[in-house]
């Protein structure tokens, strides 16, 4: 008998050739691998989450009139950039990477994703008056127009990201259309939902360049844009899933539609009433965020116990002389 490291039970001994392992060669990659990866991706983000409230309530504490930045957009200007940039970063691939099974939270998920590296890179131009160390040089020129360090921040980071987008876009379209590709008419019938999306993130990434460089209040009001975009996109993504919930029993839709629905009343709630005065945005913002996590974990309680089910592929060798067309093979 031997001890399972994946679920810590016993299994019987399996001869090595059994196991589909050639001696020197890695082990196959098993439904608990991706079970592990799927459970750590949907966690890490949570932790992403964590990781910037932690470093703003470390600002916080070394900030001495114990105040607090307007937004959690402005703490770009204070010693939590690093960590804000690289949160966001870490969420948009992870938003990208996971692939949502209810119709619609994919691709909406998918948006958001692109959107939250696009709030990351481009700072809001509310700099706040909340520090622990006074950024310098300042961020703002005397008209209210980002100081030069900002925009050769935003001109690099940003023409980064859009050649960086360009390139996976090129190499997904690759991969979709010509690695995993059958025949043409089941490329056309099974890959029909995908090539749309890859036409789609074409256009968002063509909509990216013409605003760059044809916008006029381009580095003062893209965060904003880029920001509601984002927050629109997840909420999209939870109505998504509650309507796909409905077969799942009365809890779960009953869950998802109270997240989305306190997502879009709270909103209006906080930015119609004004009740945070100042820091109105940074209550909008952290409630927004809140909730999503509230979701998330709600989801991961949901999917925990999810089991990777075989599919089956349409063979792509050829079939031997004089036999029939090839079937399905698990």
């Amino acid at each position: 008998m031997a001890i399972s490291p994946d679920v810590g039970t016993p299994e019987a001994e399996v001869p090595e050739y059994n196991r589909g392992v050639v001696p020197g060669e890695p082990v196959p990659l098993r439904p608990s691998d991706v079970i592990k990866t799927y459970r750590y991706l949907r966690i890490g983000l949570v932790g992403a989450v964590v990781l910037v409230f932690t470093a703003i309530l470390i600002e916080h504490g070394n900030t001495p009139t114990g105040c607090w930045q307007r937004s959690i957009s402005a703490y770009y200007y204070t010693p939590v950039r690093a960590i804000f940039v690289g949160a966001l970063m870490a969420v948009g691939l992870s938003l990208i990477v996971y692939k949502g099974r209810s119709p619609g939270e994919d691709p909406f998920l998918n948006f958001a994703g692109m959107l939250a590296p696009v709030v990351a890179i481009i700072p809001t131009t509310d700099v706040g008056v909340c520090y622990s160390v006074p950024p310098e040089p300042l961020p703002k020129k005397a008209d209210g127009s980002p100081a030069g360090w900002v925009v050769a921040n935003i001109d690099n980071n940003y023409k980064a990201l859009l050649i960086t987008g360009a390139l996976g876009l090129v190499a997904a379209a690759f991969i979709a259309l010509v690695v995993n590709r059958k025949d043409i008419r089941g490329a056309a019938r099974s890959q029909l939902v995908t090539i749309v999306g890859l036409l789609g993130t074409g256009l968002v990434l063509a909509v990216a360049w013409l605003a760059f460089e044809n916008w006029d209040s381009f580095y003062t009001k893209a965060h904003s844009w880029a920001a509601i975009g984002m927050f629109v996109m997840l909420i999209g993504a939870i109505v998504a899933v509650t309507l796909d919930s409905r077969d799942r029993g009365a809890f779960w839709f009953w869950t998802y539609a109270s997240i989305a629905a306190a997502m879009v009343i709270g909103a209006l709630v906080i930015v119609l009433t004004r009740a945070f005065g100042e820091h109105t945005t940074f209550a909008l913002e952290t409630y927004e965020i809140a909730l999503f996590a509230v979701y998330w974990v709600v989801q991961t309680v949901e999917k925990w116990d999810e089991e990777v089910n075989p599919t089956p592929v349409t063979a792509t060798v050829a079939p031997a002389p004089g036999a029939g067309p090839s079937g399905l093979v698990p």
